[in-house]
């Protein structure tokens, strides 16, 4: 079963949405990598910086596949795709986090949570959660949405969900083998998908003639 692409797209979108399903995967695979070659997951430098750069990727990305459910899916489509790009946020939020916690040594989420600071405003918690929790939602919506549409085949609408389910579970715990299994089902869910779009592109690109300055 192949992916079906054929929602209205033009060939500039289908590159842009393509490569950035394509690289956010893996730049979250490359953050998690390295956070494990640092002080664990969530806290590391290198892995928070990459890991900024995943959910600007994510969230591109994601507007594409949204783009591609919308037409079967028009009333649940742009809500879960809102409900997305809000989650994609506040993973930038904790990856700036991360970057924090090994410069500073400090973890404001916690240390707020714990009432470690006395004279900050528990506000702050608000800035995390429970917006951090859509992201991982959202894989698993995603994918059971993809399922539902018939957009993509079963196996990697199930490797979707599998991974906001395997996010779910290492993050938070910092378990390392847990979150690297997260990071390879989105590879090997999303990468197909950031494909097709560029090959979509080729073959729009092919039947659409130019446009002729008037």
């Amino acid at each position: 079963m192949s992916i079906d692409t054929s929602g209205s797209m033009s060939p500039t979108a289908s590159r842009v949405f393509g490569l950035c399903t394509i690289a956010a995967p893996l730049l979250l695979l490359a953050s998690t990598i390295a956070y494990t070659t640092e002080n664990g997951i969530n806290d590391g430098v290198v892995g928070g910086v990459i890991g900024v750069w995943s959910v600007f990727a994510l969230a591109v990305g994601f507007a594409g596949i949204y783009r591609l459910v919308e037409a079967r899916a028009p009333r649940v489509g742009p809500v879960f795709g809102a409900l997305a790009l809000i989650g994609f946020a506040a993973g930038g939020l904790f990856n700036l986090q991360a970057v924090y916690l090994a410069a500073y040594g400090d973890d404001l989420l916690t240390d707020v949570t714990e009432g470690a600071l006395p004279d900050v405003s528990a506000l702050v918690f608000f800035a995390f959660l429970p917006w951090g929790w859509l992201a991982p939602v959202t894989f698993v919506a995603t994918g059971v949405l993809l399922w539902r549409t018939r957009i993509v085949p079963t196996w990697q609408a199930a490797l979707l969900v599998a991974g906001g389910v395997l996010f779910i579970a290492s993050r938070p715990a910092r378990v390392e083998p847990l979150a690297i299994a997260c990071d390879v089902a989105l590879v090997l869910a999303l990468v197909p998908i950031g494909w097709s779009m560029l090959a979509r592109r080729r073959v729009v690109a092919d039947v659409v003639p130019s446009r002729v300055p008037a």
